[in-house]
């Protein structure tokens, strides 16, 4: 069982990424949606921060149902799926990252400029993934932002 990286910028659409890396495993694996995003700069904001008040902040509604649909129609092949923050600046930050969560493959889009991370105030997690050595597959998917919900849900639904 595989620990599966596959980046997110909390779009509906973007979990496209995660049914495609979902359909290419044979097995069930753990999947982690990993976001980047930088820590607060003042000693009060950091104070008062929490990682699950940031997630619930990030994640809509639409976002966290279409992540259940996917969750209960694959239930065969997903042993765990979980969101994850990285708050690194730097390759070695996001190489420890990588070793406490025991990841052992990444799914990345092929066009890298089709996640939108800055939306939301995050960053680009794409190189630092090119980088780390990881077993990589890149999958093909377009950023469709000017689409409608329904016909985003019907993109999770359709096999």
């Amino acid at each position: 069982m595989k620990n599966i990286l596959v980046p997110t910028d909390f779009t509906v659409d973007a979990l496209v990424i995660l049914k495609k890396a979902i359909e290419q495993e044979n097995e069930a694996h753990n999947f982690i949606l990993v976001y980047g995003k930088h820590l607060p700069g003042s000693i009060s904001e950091l104070m008062f921060f929490s990682k699950s008040t940031l997630l619930s902040s990030l994640e809509s509604k639409s976002f966290t149902e279409a992540k259940g649909i996917l969750k209960n129609r694959y239930a065969s092949r997903i042993k765990t799926l979980r969101t994850a923050i990285f708050h690194g600046t730097n390759h070695s930050a996001f190489e420890n990252f990588i070793k406490a969560n025991k990841i052992d493959k990444a799914y990345i889009p092929e066009n890298p400029k089709s996640l939108h991370p800055s939306i939301k105030k995050g960053f680009d997690l794409i190189p630092f993934i090119k980088k780390s050595g990881l077993e990589l597959s890149l999958v093909a998917y377009n950023d469709h932002s000017q689409v409608n919900m329904d016909e985003v849900l019907a993109k999770l639904l359709v096999p």
